[in-house]
């Protein structure tokens, strides 16, 4: 299956798991947290195909690239919850781990991604 085809089930899935689970359920329809999902989705995408770049390349620059990525998800995940947290809008705590929760599952597909790809050469 490609990965992008991956990545869009697994930001649906996001979507329907939050909206089942009911200490989730206050902030799930929040188009804020819609838009997280969207984000962590194209971030996903953008990475993947920087890494398909890089790979082709020299080590040094493969490992620019996780270590790139890396930075910025979590620096982004950093700026995502503090600026919800900053605005004072409802459901604080599930905002924050349903964020990290999204950074860890999106990371957990791009991870195991990449795994694949390195094995293939």
């Amino acid at each position: 299956m490609s990965f992008y085809i991956k990545t869009a089930a697994f930001s649906v899935a996001i979507i329907l798991l939050t909206n089942l689970l009911p200490f989730l359920k206050g902030m799930s329809s929040s188009p804020i947290w819609y838009a997280v999902i969207l984000i962590y989705a194209l971030l996903t995408i953008f990475s993947w195909r920087w890494i398909l770049k890089a790979h082709k390349g020299s080590a040094i620059k493969f490992t620019t690239a996780v270590n790139g990525i890396t930075a910025f998800k979590m620096l982004l995940t950093l700026v995502i919850i503090t600026s919800y947290l900053v605005s004072q809008y409802p459901f604080p705590e599930q905002f924050a781990f349903g964020v990290f929760g999204q950074f860890i599952a999106f990371t957990g597909l791009f991870v195991s991604a990449t795994t694949q790809l390195i094995k293939k050469f």
